[in-house]
């Protein structure tokens, strides 16, 4: 929910809107009436921090949000010059009964291939869907299983295939099954339940598997559809296969396949998410020329891409598109919009939208209270944010473990470690078993205020519960050490990483030295980003950024700028380098630590030399945005702002500021030409 790299301060920055207090009180006028909007949540239990608690604390158990009955009236809407009608709806939740479907007849009925099933088939196939699937939840698949679906006596047909299927989420299970099924007398199976197979081991990663039941089903007479197509391109996605998502769209069209708005907004989306922002639009003028108008998931997907890639007034437009093409924007679209602006700190604005989403009908739902309980822990509200979790309770809302996390977090980045703690132990009480992410949220505080044997104790309690560390565990611990303050805390982090047991440690471990070319440091980490290959973006990036800050402050420079220049090339940092125009380049440094910041940037300006000296041609202006720099509070007080100023100070760089910007460094001209060209040294200067 939250980065847990992004610092927290009641001290606003300048580019920052401040919101007051006033204005919250248009959003919770109750609560300011009752409390004035500081009385904190009584579900927060006062017990002290105890650090032997973690070692013994276990928690089992789950509760499962209560979903909302919304009645919106038609009504008319404005917001931001987008004008709109909201049509009355009355959402009510399907229940089912705790002991299932009623047993039919001992004789059940087969439903005819092509035919749609009769209410007393939907009995009979119910009936044989929860027996089949109770025994395979109580069998690893094996001849025990076997033994068991044949003792039971149940023909099955294809329908009912998959319904079973569809509730297998152990691949090696579905996938036994599957072709127990195609052994028994009479039974074959259809499209329906190959292309289930297929999603079945899309999510487990299975891409040798899927190749073999495809070619299966095309000797089995069945031809995938476009539904099967979809399925592939969304396991390849998920897998950040983006190449190979991209054959099978190719595949399914020289089939005769025609793709259809899922296949667009899956493709748009993969691509987006990879920071190939570029790859999604095309896919989106490909989708509209295909004649395919949007709909509302539709843009969503695509503002949501926009705005993540840092293009909210593009975001906003389609926003106010989609409304001026008739497309009423959902609970969803207003949770995107809203997220977007409290990304992009424009809190204000976060806030109003919400305003006019609950003036539109629209009830938030556990999404919108997250972003809104983010926004105010993020102007520096963390009681108003702990009083939105008490609505959110008395709405009929049950918080889960992302919440609690959420409260977490922002009490530890606010340097409140005993609030941290206190939440983190009323998810215990609630029932909740802890997620990795709220760990790293807890993990992040302890190391931030250099309270080590604690940080210990809760990563052997995530471990004794069963949690996995995650690369964001890593690179936490990674940039602890960095950080070191003595040989001691260096000793200490060393074990922590150890302990994490996570791959990284053994690769960080394994660092060749660079040799004369550093190639066999490129290939070590490029092997490495192969493996974690799965990992999302920002993750990777965020481990990255840590490896090169470790090798450049512990002198290891030539190790540091081999991993840079592999990181680069994977993709990993898509927004360090563009051309805003011709010959007009933007080196965006902001998001990365200083020893990150000042690698890159050596080795971004030693390849724009190398270019000009091939082809001649000089850059007419670069952009050097250091922004806020990552950790830093205060505007001007960036750490990546004075390791770069100081680099480029000690080379002589031709550089300036305009428009009181003191973030970002402009070298342009002649200047920047002559510079370029007779600076031999710039290949080296990420060395000194």
């Amino acid at each position: 929910m939250v980065d847990p790299s992004r610092p927290i301060t009641s001290v606003k920055s300048s580019n920052v809107k401040v919101v007051r207090r006033e204005d919250l009180t248009k959003v919770y006028p109750k609560e300011a009436e009752r409390s004035g909007l500081r009385q904190a949540s009584s579900d927060v239990s006062a017990k002290p921090l105890e650090p032997q608690d973690l070692q013994t604390t276990t928690v089992s158990g789950k509760r499962k949000s209560m979903p909302q009955r919304t009645n919106t009236d038609s009504t008319k809407y404005a917001s931001a010059g987008c004008e709109f009608n909201v049509h009355s709806s009355d959402d009510r939740t399907m229940k089912y009964p705790a002991e299932g479907f009623s047993k039919p007849s001992r004789e059940m009925t087969r439903v005819t291939p092509g035919t749609a099933p009769t209410h007393r088939q939907h009995c009979n196939s119910g009936y044989v869907v929860e027996n089949v699937s109770n025994i395979l939840r109580r069998f690893k698949w094996g001849p025990a299983a076997e033994e068991a679906l044949h003792n039971v006596g149940l023909r099955v047909d294809a329908y009912q295939a998959n319904q079973v299927l569809k509730q297998m989420d152990n691949y090696a299970n579905a996938l036994g099954f599957f072709h127990w099924l195609k052994r028994q007398p009479g039974f074959k199976h259809d499209g329906h339940t190959y292309t289930t197979m297929v999603g079945n081991l899309g999510r487990a990663k299975q891409f040798g598997e899927i190749n073999k039941l495809l070619n299966e089903m095309v000797r089995d007479g069945c031809q995938p559809n476009t539904v099967t197509y979809n399925r592939l391109i969304h396991s390849y996605g998920r897998a950040n296969y983006l190449r190979e998502a991209v054959n099978v769209f190719n595949q399914m069209q020289e089939a005769g396949c025609e793709p259809d708005r899922v296949t667009y907004c899956t493709l748009i989306d993969i691509h987006a998410k990879a920071g190939f922002l570029d790859i999604a639009m095309d896919m989106y003028q490909r989708m509209q020329a295909a004649g395919l108008s949007p709909d509302t998931f539709t843009y969503s997907v695509i503002i949501n891409c926009l705005g993540k890639a840092g293009h909210l007034p593009a975001a906003h437009r389609l926003f106010c598109e989609m409304v001026g093409q008739g497309c009423t924007p959902n609970l969803v679209t207003f949770n995107i919009m809203i997220a977007l602006h409290a990304k992009a700190r424009n809190y204000q604005s976060a806030l109003k939208l919400y305003r006019d989403m609950k003036g539109a009908g629209f009830q938030p739902d556990k999404v919108t209270y997250s972003i809104v309980m983010e926004v105010l822990g993020h102007c520096g509200y963390l009681e108003e944010a702990e009083a939105v979790f008490t609505e959110m309770q008395r709405k009929n809302w049950v918080p889960d473990e992302p919440v609690y996390g959420l409260l977490v977090d922002l009490w530890g980045k606010a340097g409140n470690v005993e609030k941290a703690w206190q939440w983190y132990q009323a998810m215990l009480h609630a029932g909740l078993r802890p997620n990795v992410p709220t760990c790293n949220s807890l993990l992040s505080t302890f190391l931030r205020v250099h309270r080590l044997s604690e940080a210990y104790n809760l990563l052997q309690s995530m471990l004794a519960l069963g949690l996995q560390s995650s690369l964001q565990t890593y690179t936490l611990l990674l940039s602890c050490c960095t950080d070191a303050r003595s040989n001691f805390d260096l000793g200490f982090c060393g074990q922590l990483m150890a302990v994490s047991g996570h791959p990284a440690h053994m690769f960080l471990l394994k660092m060749p030295p660079a040799g004369t070319d550093g190639q066999n440091v490129r290939d070590h980490v490029s092997n490495f980003l192969d493996y974690m290959h799965s990992e999302d973006r920002e993750s990777k990036r965020g481990l990255m950024d840590a490896v090169v800050d470790f090798l450049h402050k512990s002198g290891l420079k030539e190790e540091a700028g081999s991993v840079w220049e592999v990181a680069a090339f994977k993709n990993v940092y898509p927004d360090a380098l563009r051309e805003k125009s011709c010959s007009y380049w933007l080196i965006n440094l902001h998001v990365m630590s200083e020893g990150t910041a000042v690698t890159a940037l050596s080795r971004t300006l030693a390849w724009f030399r190398k270019q000009m000296l091939v082809s001649g041609e000089c850059p007419s202006r670069i952009d050097i945005v250091t922004g806020w720099g990552r950790r830093s509070r205060v505007t001007g007080t960036s750490m990546v702002r004075q390791a770069v100023e100081e680099l480029l100070n000690m080379f002589n760089f031709p550089f300036f500021t305009e428009n009181g910007n003191s973030g970002c460094f402009v070298g342009c001209g002649e200047p920047l030409k002559k510079w370029l060209l007779e600076s031999s040294y710039v290949e080296r200067m990420h060395l000194l």
